[in-house]
């Protein structure tokens, strides 16, 4: 599993899990995962540390096989988005990559441990 926090153009910063072990007939409309799949350890988590101050919800049109997404809320400091995807990576136990070519932003392209 990847976890990334990038800052799409047409979207404030998403935080994006990629390479899920999702089952081969996975759908958005008939989710079909296990309780201990990547994807359900994941949505899990990014709801269970976003605390009352942390907004998001999830990204439908990103949503699919091998990937879920969610949009922080426009309104949301940076160091609070920052904050939270780094919990949720850090309790995953992997590495969050932020950024991407088009980000502009104070949060650059990096890793954090």
């Amino acid at each position: 599993m990847i976890i990334k926090l990038t800052n799409a153009c047409a979207s404030n910063w998403l935080l994006i899990a990629d390479q899920l072990n999702d089952p081969e007939g996975w759908s958005r409309f008939v989710p079909c995962h296990p309780v201990d799949s990547d994807r359900s350890r994941f949505e899990s988590l990014v709801a269970e540390t976003a605390a009352y101050y942390v907004k998001l919800k999830a990204c439908k049109h990103l949503l699919m096989r091998g990937r879920s997404a969610f949009e922080y809320d426009w309104e949301m400091e940076e160091e609070t988005i920052l904050g939270h995807a780094m919990e949720v990576a850090a309790r995953l136990g992997i590495d969050l990559e932020i950024g991407d070519e088009t980000s502009k932003s104070v949060l650059s392209e990096r890793t954090v441990a």
